[in-house]
């Protein structure tokens, strides 16, 4: 297995993990208010990232200092961040009303299909019998799981 590998295990972790602790911090101060502490978290940490890359040359060589490091903003640069509050919101509530299990699985569900398609019209990888199968049958564990949970 390639070290990459790691990276979207550790990104399952963390999903799993952020709506879990945000759904118990909901119970304590409500999940809009633990989910601005979220955010503000992660804006604080992503900035000191940022601010270390960019002074540390070789750190991360896509934040070397440029010109126009924003040239070419347009509103779908906003997508992203709004994808992650929808997440940041969602799972915690998913958990709260119907556990964590299903609320993954429909994650993980979710996430093959749009995975194939941006796959196929995005990043130009066609959606290969392998791929479909595989798909189909993690979304039908996916779908048994919640059905009989």
């Amino acid at each position: 297995m390639r070290l990459i590998s790691l990276v979207p295990l550790l990104c399952g972790l963390a999903v799993v993990a952020q709506g879990g602790f945000n759904r118990r911090f909901a119970s304590q101060w409500g999940l809009l208010s633990a989910v601005v502490v979220n955010m503000v978290v992660a804006t604080v940490v992503t900035v000191a990232v940022y601010m270390v890359a960019r002074a540390v040359p070789g750190f991360w060589p896509e934040a070397a200092p440029t010109e126009s490091r924003f040239s070419g903003f347009t509103p779908w640069h906003l997508l992203p961040g709004l994808c992650g509050v929808v997440i940041v919101l969602g799972m915690p509530l998913s958990i709260s009303r119907i556990g964590a299990v299903q609320s993954v699985l429909l994650l993980m569900a979710a996430q093959l299909v749009t995975s194939l398609i941006w796959d196929a019209m995005v990043e130009g990888r066609p959606a290969t019998l392998a791929r479909v199968v595989g798909s189909v049958l993690a979304f039908t564990g996916a779908a048994i799981a919640v059905w009989k949970g």
